[in-house]
């Protein structure tokens, strides 16, 4: 009992107000030149060619070996003996960065497959063999509101070219693809990471400095030449850790598989978007925290029963090198392993102050083995959330340890510092952020570590000795039940996902942020003039003002204004489409209004329009023209226009504040018109085209925006829910241009086709799609597409009603807020 009185007298601590704040160790910086040198390196280095790597490799090597002469000779006492040079940090960086473009030449990146290459420039098929790096996934999507039409289903995997068949010979070829194929090109046998395949594709390049450098699309069934047999046996043992999960309860069943080996499968969208709301989301995908805690708990066991400290680290890596392999050599696995590997060494030598330093030689060493971790966001955020620890954790828990019991100071500052340093990457995938992140993950972070462990334990033991196998998922389920319930519970709170300013300004807002952040902290040392120390205070309130506007939910006060200065909005209409054009004096041209007259009357109440000079009915489904009676109440309306395919003998009538009723004009193909500013061209339905069903019938529409008091003019390609099919005829036909804006076809559905994209070559994608909406929309197939087109994504259901403007920079997006609309 003494022991234990003294253990808690130890955590509630709390440091009198009055007492003198201890000042915070030295920081050694010089880790942060080989993270930033190596992490420009590689983010550059995968779009050049091979001459221009080699040419840059030489250069860094040339400076790097002259900072580390001049080192040397200062050394040696031949230049003097004063503290390191400025220019080490320098030569460092171009160390750091000259080993990663070594590593860049030595992996053949930047070379040019000659036959993949003719291929994608000239749309031949080319005869090819392939080695799968991933399972395929799987979209599929249902037309629900088609009674009777058959399912979509198209599937994508991460592949490797094995050889390409040129002037009737194989070429072996080592070239990173990804591969897509519809359900008709599948092969008889089941693929699986490691299978061989042989098909005829057509080839399509991939935007520079992907990863994978082409779309190799299937032009006819796949046929498997090779199969991976090598059994896994950890694969078993997740497989069978997942189905004894399904005896818990929900949302435990669905939540323990992710939190334990990053297996998200069980997860509904539902829960999911509740634990992105919640910013939970993390844990549910396997990361440094899940190797820490094995390392942690595998070094407490060796220390306990006495072993040194070498066979102590040996063992603890050993565990983790299990651990790996127990969850799958995922990427983001191998990352976590080899950061939590080099910081287990670095505490092992006693040099655990230099924290940063083992962040910038982790950051090495991944960036060498796989340069293009360095775009990727998870990557990116991993890195971001270490160096905010690093840098800001300790001495804001210092802080506030004045006020709070150490363990809340410490888990507070720890949660509050990786959300301000994963800030300026969060806004750029998602410009909006997650209210109660911090005090959910308080919350929960005494949960995580008995989950983590118990459940690593039960996957181990649960084939041998089963019994102890299902008590451990049920020790490590029943706190996962607390964490799923608490998520869903946060996500329902007023204001749980705050939008936050899109573009640079608000990028530069998440920098400012950072760096005041680092301010207030410290690392900008005070002076003694007696102004700078004024605006050094008065940052100081100011970030501290910002940290309580992220921790405690003052923003869901704020009231969101009305809009005034807009071109063009993609109304939150739940799933369905409603979009609104600015046209100047004439009002607005309003193109789809959704299923809920209610929804998108609230929305043009928002945008203040008052008379709708032009309104288009893309097809006739419920999601498009339910809405109609939204759009007349209280305004008036003048042109109207549909397509349909199956009656049109029955067009839409409605009647506005005329009192007469208006009925809507066919449209087809070549009508063009204006209204205001705005102008249209018809390019499809086409007469006598591909024609499945009533989505095949929408109207593609291409708008152009008259820019108010500018000779600027916006291009926006309107779709509908047009499928792939009658989508590829169009731009088979060269009908389908560039364009400023796309509107993603059907809310973003795999049958919405590929090709757009490329072809429409959009600086912008606004997906119309409802929150936690039956279908799947949007698709993981139509995101990609958009993604390897380097296209920036804009979603209703995440970001609410979407807002394009124009300022003195071009165009700017923002947007109101998450959806609640269904």
């Amino acid at each position: 009992m003494g022991l234990l009185a003294d253990f808690l007298r130890a955590v509630l601590a709390r440091r009198p107000k009055d007492e003198a704040e201890p000042a915070p160790g030295p920081m050694d910086l010089r880790g942060g030149w080989s993270l930033l040198g190596a992490w420009i390196s590689a983010s550059a280095g995968v779009r050049l060619g091979q001459a221009q790597l080699i040419l840059w490799a030489l250069g860094l090597w040339l400076v790097a070996g002259i900072g580390v002469l001049l080192l040397l000779r200062r050394r040696h006492g031949r230049i003097g003996e004063s503290a390191t040079p400025s220019f080490a940090g320098l030569a460092l960086g171009c160390g750091a960065a000259a080993i990663v473009c070594t590593q860049l030449l030595l992996s053949g990146v930047g070379l040019i497959n000659p036959a993949l290459e003719a291929a994608a420039h000239n749309g031949s098929t080319v005869r090819i063999q392939l080695e799968l790096a991933s399972a395929p996934s799987t979209s599929t999507v249902t037309n629900r509101f088609t009674p009777g039409e058959p399912a979509h289903t198209q599937f994508t995997a991460d592949a490797r070219t094995v050889a390409v068949s040129s002037d009737g010979r194989w070429v072996r070829a080592a070239v990173p693809v990804w591969l897509s194929f519809a359900e008709s090109k599948a092969p008889s046998g089941e693929l699986s990471t490691g299978s061989t395949v042989e098909l005829l594709a057509t080839v399509s390049s991939s935007e520079p400095g992907d990863r994978q450098q082409y779309w190799i699309n299937a032009a006819a069934p796949l046929k498997v030449v090779g199969v991976n047999a090598a059994p896994s046996v950890f694969k078993h043992m997740r497989e069978r850790f997942t189905d004894s999960s399904t005896a818990l309860p929900h949302p435990a069943r669905a939540l323990l598989p992710g939190m334990v080996f990053g297996d998200r499968s069980p997860m509904d969208q539902e829960l999911s978007t509740a634990m992105k709301v919640a910013g939970l989301s993390h844990l549910s995908a396997v990361s440094g925290a899940n190797c820490a805690l094995v390392l942690g708990f595998v070094l407490a066991l060796s220390r306990a029963a006495g072993l040194g400290r070498a066979a102590t680290l040996l063992l603890g890596l050993a565990a983790l090198l299990g651990f790996v392999f127990l969850v799958g050599n995922e990427p983001s696995v191998l990352r976590a392993a080899v950061m939590g590997s080099i910081a287990a060494v670095g505490v092992h030598a006693n040099r655990g102050r230099n924290a940063l330093a083992t962040l910038g030689l982790a950051v090495l060493v991944l960036l060498t083995i796989d340069p293009w971790l360095a775009g990727e966001p998870a990557f990116q955020l991993s890195t971001m959330a270490t160096a905010g620890i690093v840098l800001m954790g300790r001495r804001m828990a210092q802080r506030l340890n004045r006020w709070l019991p150490a363990f809340l100071a410490e888990g507070t500052a720890v949660s509050v510092a990786a959300q301000i340093a994963c800030l300026p990457v969060l806004v750029t995938l998602n410009p909006s952020f997650s209210l109660y992140s911090v005090p959910a993950n308080l919350l929960v972070a005494p949960l995580i570590p008995l989950i983590t462990v118990a459940g690593t334990l039960g996957v181990v033991v649960l084939i041998p000795v089963p019994v102890l196998g299902v008590a451990l998922i049920w020790v490590a389920g029943m706190p996962t039940m607390v964490v799923g319930l608490l998520g869903t519970w946060i996500s329902e709170l007023p204001g749980a996902l705050r939008p936050w300013p899109v573009g640079l300004a608000g990028i530069l807002l998440a920098w400012g942020i950072v760096v005041g952040a680092l301010t207030a902290l410290g690392y900008v040392p005070p002076t003694a003039v007696h102004w700078r120390s004024r605006i050094l205070l008065a940052v100081q309130s100011v970030v501290t003002g910002v940290l309580l506007g992220l921790v405690l939910p003052l923003t869901a006060l704020v009231p969101v204004p009305v809009i005034t200065d807009w071109i063009i909005a993609a109304c939150d209409v739940g799933q369905g489409d409603g979009m609104v054009l600015n046209a100047g004096a004439a009002g607005a041209v309003v193109v789809d209004t959704g299923k809920e007259p209610e929804a998108m009357n609230a929305c043009l109440k928002r945008l203040k329009v008052k008379n709708v000079a032009a309104l288009f009915i893309s097809h006739r489904h419920a999601d498009h023209d339910g809405g109609i009676a939204g759009v007349a109440a209280g305004r008036t309306v003048g042109s109207f226009f549909y397509s349909v395919a199956d009656d049109p003998a029955d067009p839409p009538h409605l009647a506005d504040t005329s009192g007469q009723q208006k009925t809507a004009t066919q449209l087809g193909s070549g009508a063009t018109g204006k209204a205001g500013t705005v102008s249209w061209n018809v390019l499809g339905p086409i007469p006598g085209g591909i024609n499945t069903g009533e989505n095949d019938a929408s109207l593609v529409i291409r708008f152009e925006i008259q820019v108010s008091g500018s000779d600027r003019r916006v291009s926006l390609l309107a779709t509908g829910d047009m499928q792939e099919e009658a989508m590829d005829q169009l731009i088979a036909q060269g009908t389908i241009t560039h364009a400023d804006i796309l509107k993603v076809s059907h809310h973003g559905a795999a049958n919405g086709g590929i090709h757009t994209a490329p072809t429409v070559r959009p600086v912008l994608a606004l997906v119309s799609v409802g929150k936690d909406n039956t279908y799947g929309h949007p698709s993981d197939t139509a995101l990609r597409a958009l993604e390897v087109n380097n296209v920036r994504v804009m979603r209703t259901d995440l970001s609410g009603t979407i807002i394009v403007s124009w300022g003195d920079r071009g165009l700017s997006v923002s947007s109101l807020g998450p959806s609640t609309t269904q």
